[in-house]
């Protein structure tokens, strides 16, 4: 058993470890058992040269207290900062996507829920974040954005459909992160979907926050609207958009103008992620997520009027689906994953 395993077990009173799938990064978790709440989990950072404890760790501490008066958060049960772990409370296995796929009557009322998360992200946990302070240091600024868009190529466009990626498309998106990195202004989850909220009885709990950072108001708002894990009705997309249009203060013009482009990063972002955990990670549970983020993209040419991205949304959709044939999507069971 890992060395600093044993010494959280032993050092917190903790008993019975089972691994858990955890999420796309190199963490380790553990459901335990606890003598007082019943389970617990814990995480076990990975050490960097001499032993260091990662930035990340400090990074999950800071945020989590930041958050913590506005939006559910995971309690942090104990610390030892010295070794890089972490104890939190169990939040069970059910995250808003399991649920909604059980309880689909239910989605108004978690879009309402949502829509007022990102309400404080946009609100109050932008304008109070102390002066300085890293995640707001650190932002989508170009660099960033290219960074995440040459994941793409290497891994959705080359890697998984072994397509080329035509020269406009790389202009359209090179305007596209210029634009927004001139909006970086307000906090972002960074991560903001279905996998990555817990429902845990009537609670709605957002974790994998630690990769917080300034970007535009939109950011979120395109990562959980346009989601490659749900198809959210009309009505409860047009919930959650509706309260951030109020809290901005914007046209509806004005925000789909933004959103769109928001849209066309995040969904392209996705598509790496995607096409890297089913090709090199074999997890063909992010199949269905290959498609409808291809859909979502192709709408967001459609709101551009730019034809020539569409008609290269269809071809990517029919050459996705025969590589997602031939490579076998869906014959395996396993469910776990995260984008990232």
């Amino acid at each position: 058993m890992d060395p600093r395993l044993l010494q959280a077990l032993d050092q917190w009173d903790l008993r019975s470890p089972q691994r858990l799938a955890g999420d796309a990064g190199a963490r380790r978790y553990f459901r335990v058992e606890h003598s007082s709440l019943g389970t617990a989990i814990v995480v076990i950072y990975p050490l960097g040269p001499a032993g260091k404890v990662p930035h990340a760790y400090d990074d999950f501490r800071t945020l989590q207290k930041y958050l913590d008066p506005v939006i559910l958060v995971p309690t942090i049960l104990q610390e030892d900062s010295e070794h890089g772990l972490l104890l939190l409370e169990d939040l069970g296995d059910t995250t808003l996507e399991q649920r909604l796929m059980e309880h689909p009557e239910e989605e108004i009322q978690w879009a309402h829920r949502i829509a007022t998360m990102n309400k404080n992200f946009l609100g109050i946990l932008t304008e109070g974040a102390p002066e300085g302070v890293f995640f707001m240091n650190r932002s989508f600024d170009v660099p960033k954005f290219e960074f995440e868009w040459n994941y793409c190529k290497k891994h959705f466009f080359q890697d998984f459909l072994q397509a080329d990626i035509p020269k406009w498309l790389d202009r359209i998106l090179e305007d596209v992160h210029q634009s927004l990195s001139q909006r970086a202004r307000f906090f972002t989850h960074r991560d903001f979907h279905v996998r990555n909220l817990m429902v845990r009885g009537d609670r709605l709990v957002c974790i994998d926050f630690q990769d917080a950072r300034r970007g535009p108001a939109t950011y979120d708002l395109a990562s959980i609207v346009f989601d490659g894990y749900w198809d959210w009705s009309k009505e409860a997309r047009g919930a959650i958009l509706q309260k951030a249009q109020d809290e901005l203060g914007w046209s509806q013009q004005d925000l789909w103008e933004e959103l769109t482009l928001s849209g066309i990063q995040r969904n392209f972002k996705a598509l790496g992620t995607f096409g890297y955990q089913f090709l090199h990670r074999k997890k063909n549970q992010f199949a269905p997520s290959i498609l409808r983020t291809l859909i979502h993209c192709k709408y967001h040419f459609e709101r551009l009027n730019l034809g020539e991205g569409v008609t290269l949304m269809h071809r990517l959709a029919r050459q996705a689906e025969g590589q997602l044939s031939k490579l076998g999507a869906f014959g395996g069971d396993d469910k776990t994953g995260s984008a990232k």
